[in-house]
């Protein structure tokens, strides 16, 4: 493992607060300027949103990205299935049945500590009413955390995963072909995709014909996937990107693999994950947004290092 990849998951893996993001954003500056790189920070929300963008989106031929923000504890595992959208729509559904299993097993454990209390048992309807007030309450504060609550302490896949390839492409790049790409690195994307919208707002007409591919959760499965969506797949770099990853990677459409990440805001994007595969299921991540995101893969961030390189001395050689 190289140096300044160890030192992001020893030291910067937490990502969520103000305060831990200027840590990171700090150490990432420093690092940048020993392999002379600039590093700009684009503001927004009044400079609580920062977008880092290394190289000029505007004269880049290709803009490579990931999101640095880290999520908040969603107290039970997250999974996500990478496929049609009712399969994804599934996982969805999925995310609920331990709060669900939780509120189920709080109303059985109040049924039987009240119904053998002889005249409480005669109170039973004024319980029954009042625990669903209670349910909506445990429900509201379980979506509060998911969102807004104290930060996951372990977030070696989503994103500190995507954010390594960056770091490694942009350790390794020869520097004649450092002004083909734009590296950047998203803010908020798990509040709904907030710095790449701003990102894109900002850089709209200057972007639009440039390929976005973006790299979110990659260390933690055994299949290497890049979801084109319909416009990069009709343009050039379709057929480059299907060369330098044959054998290596699996190339899918985004309408038959739904993937949700900062790629969407994004008409001539790419979304690369690492997934998992089982029967009937199919693709997925799991293990997300809770402490047992422990799981990091040195040889996927090596892969995409690699083919990264080779994808950009391509399109360098047919400029």
């Amino acid at each position: 493992m190289r140096t300044s990849i160890k030192e992001l998951l020893d030291n910067y893996q937490v990502r969520k607060s103000f305060k831990q993001k200027q840590k990171f954003i700090k150490w990432l500056k420093k690092h940048l300027d020993e392999h002379d790189y600039k590093l700009d920070e684009q503001h927004y929300k009044k400079g609580r949103g920062r977008n880092l963008i290394v190289g000029n989106p505007e004269t880049a031929e290709i803009i490579l990205t990931a999101h640095y923000d880290t999520p908040p504890n969603a107290l039970f595992p997250m999974s996500i299935i990478v496929g049609s959208i009712p399969m994804y729509i599934l996982g969805q559904i999925f995310i609920f049945f331990p709060i669900i299993l939780v509120l189920w097993l709080l109303q059985r454990a109040v049924s039987a500590f009240f119904g053998d209390l002889g005249i409480w048992s005669e109170m039973m309807p004024f319980f029954w009413s009042e625990i669903s007030l209670w349910a909506l309450i445990v429900l509201f504060l379980w979506f509060f955390q998911m969102i807004m609550g104290f930060a996951n302490r372990k977030n070696a896949n989503d994103n500190t995963s995507g954010v390594a390839v960056l770091l490694s492409l942009l350790e390794d790049l020869p520097r004649e072909r450092r002004s083909i790409v734009c590296f950047v690195f998203f803010d908020e994307e798990e509040k709904g995709l907030v710095g790449s919208k701003f990102f894109n707002k900002s850089y709209h007409e200057k972007i639009r014909s440039k390929p976005v591919i973006n790299f979110d959760c990659v260390a933690h499965g055994q299949h290497l996937m890049f979801i084109t969506r319909k416009e990069f797949k009709e343009s050039r770099f379709y057929e480059i990107l299907a060369e330098v990853t044959a054998g290596k990677a699996l190339i899918k459409e985004a309408k038959k693999y739904v993937y949700p990440s900062d790629q969407l805001v994004f008409k001539k994007s790419v979304g690369v994950a690492a997934l998992n595969k089982m029967p009937v299921v199919g693709y997925y991540l799991s293990r997300l947004h809770s402490r047992f995101d422990r799981e990091f893969n040195v040889d996927n961030i090596a892969e995409l290092n690699l083919l990264m390189v080779a994808f950009i001395e391509k399109i360098a050689g047919k400029s």
